[in-house]
């Protein structure tokens, strides 16, 4: 497997005619098998793993402005003003389909017990989601499935669709090819994430299992907790220690957030 990282100084030579490399922010484990199918179809082609976006900006214009960016599930949000670094375009392969666009894609499809869910590859521009659809995937689930498990079904349906198109994606200079499909109307949002994860006392079994299946792992930022007597409980995946103070409901364990 080749991995390359190169970072040039002093003079830069003239932007390539055509795409010299890749810029993949997505996980390592998700890397490892999107690199193979690249150098498949050009093994000169230099590749690059990120984890988050701040870490384009060690990298030299001249690699930006010669490459392509592919997100591939990744949450974190590319400014414009970075994409526009990039000489041969920006594109990001969701784990979620177009009728989810937005924030937490997978959150939501696990508290509205989705039967149908899938993936799709589309060009990046400033407002989240809303670039030209490229290609999609589909596939059928249960709607009991785990936020893991919807994951892992989303990320085996985009490796699949990322096969489909890694010709493209590795050589085809010009902007890849959109189909005629648009984007649902209904955005979820940071906002919308926070209020589901505000757990009322009075709050029935079913509801608040549906929610800690759905919010309970959190987005980075939030995850469920209760209010109660002026104070804040945080959900817990393990149990309290003697030193925690918390509460239990329904079986689901909230342990109260140090103050000061």
């Amino acid at each position: 497997m080749v991995w390359n990282i190169i970072i040039m100084a002093g003079n830069q030579p003239p932007v390539a005619q055509h795409v010299t490399s890749i810029i993949l922010l997505t996980e390592p484990r998700y890397a490892e098998g999107l690199i193979p199918l690249l150098l498949a179809h050009k093994n000169d082609l230099t590749v690059i793993q990120i984890n988050h976006p701040n870490e384009l900006l060690d990298f030299p214009e001249s690699l930006l402005a010669s490459g392509r960016l592919i997100s591939f599930g990744s949450r974190h949000y590319v400014p414009q003003e970075t994409l526009l670094h990039f000489g041969y375009g920006c594109y990001g392969l969701r784990f979620g389909p177009a009728d989810y666009p937005g924030w937490a894609a997978l959150n939501f499809a696990v508290y509205n017990q989705v039967k149908h869910y899938g993936v799709v590859l589309h060009e990046m521009l400033k407002a989240i989601d809303s670039g030209p659809i490229i290609a999609t995937r589909h596939f059928a689930c249960n709607g009991q499935e785990t936020l893991k498990e919807l994951t892992n079904l989303a990320a085996d349906e985009g490796m699949a669709l990322f096969a489909e198109h890694a010709m493209a994606i590795s050589g085809h200079a010009g902007p890849l090819p959109a189909i005629a499909q648009g984007w649902g109307q209904h955005l979820y949002t940071k906002w919308q994430f926070t209020a589901l994860c505000v757990v009322g006392l009075d709050i029935d079994a079913h509801e608040l299992d549906r929610r800690i299946r759905a919010f309970g792992e959190g987005d980075g930022h939030t995850r469920p907790f209760v209010m109660s007597d002026k104070r804040v409980f945080l959900y817990q995946t393990k149990p309290l220690s003697e030193q925690q103070d918390g509460l239990e409901l329904h079986g689901h364990l909230f342990a109260a957030r140090k103050t000061g």
